[in-house]
């Protein structure tokens, strides 16, 4: 029998039909269709490509919601609102590569980006120059968000339950 090893989740469940996820969230979601092709077309590995499945999940963190207007400049830093993304984006230990900057499409011409629609986010992933995220792949319908992570245990020196960074509002006084 072969065992293969999982990763116990522990989530929240989340309500699809309303928009309760606020920039800062992180939020567990089915790949939208973009991010299947670009996943299933960069594993292939002895011939095979590997398919997802109904229960693959992905995790990233909400980086602009409804109503924001989100660009990228010409360094593929991300501006929302014509601001820098809030939260520290690039939270490897070590700086890779840079393997995503090929992927990154930067606003044309410096234009005023793109609108995030009612029913939509936009995530990114906190180890910001490896993850394939929405500067990829595109804003993500909030149809497809299943949860919220409500502990962490990897990495292990950032195992925890606190998984939201700051907001300006938590400043204010």
């Amino acid at each position: 029998e072969k065992v293969t090893p999982r990763l116990l989740s522990f989530a929240s469940r989340s309500n699809s039909n309303t928009n309760t996820n606020k920039v800062g969230d992180v939020v567990l979601f089915s790949p939208p269709a973009p991010l299947r092709d670009i996943v299933e077309s960069n594993t292939s590995g002895g011939g095979r490509t590997r398919r997802l499945s109904d229960r693959d999940l992905f995790v990233k963190r909400v980086a602009a919601g409804p109503g924001d207007l989100v660009s990228v400049n010409q360094a593929g830093q991300v501006l929302v609102n014509q601001q820098p993304s809030p939260g520290k984006r690039d939270l490897c230990d070590e700086e890779p590569l840079r393997l995503i900057e090929r992927y990154v499409k930067p606003t044309p011409n410096g234009g005023p980006g793109l609108q995030i629609l009612p029913n939509q986010v936009f995530v990114m992933g906190d180890c910001s120059s490896v993850s394939v995220d929405s500067r990829v792949w595109g804003p993500l319908d909030q149809s497809n968000i299943v949860g919220r992570p409500l502990f962490r245990i990897f990495p292990l020196n950032r195992i925890g339950g606190s998984l939201s960074l700051p907001t300006l509002n938590d400043f204010s006084e």
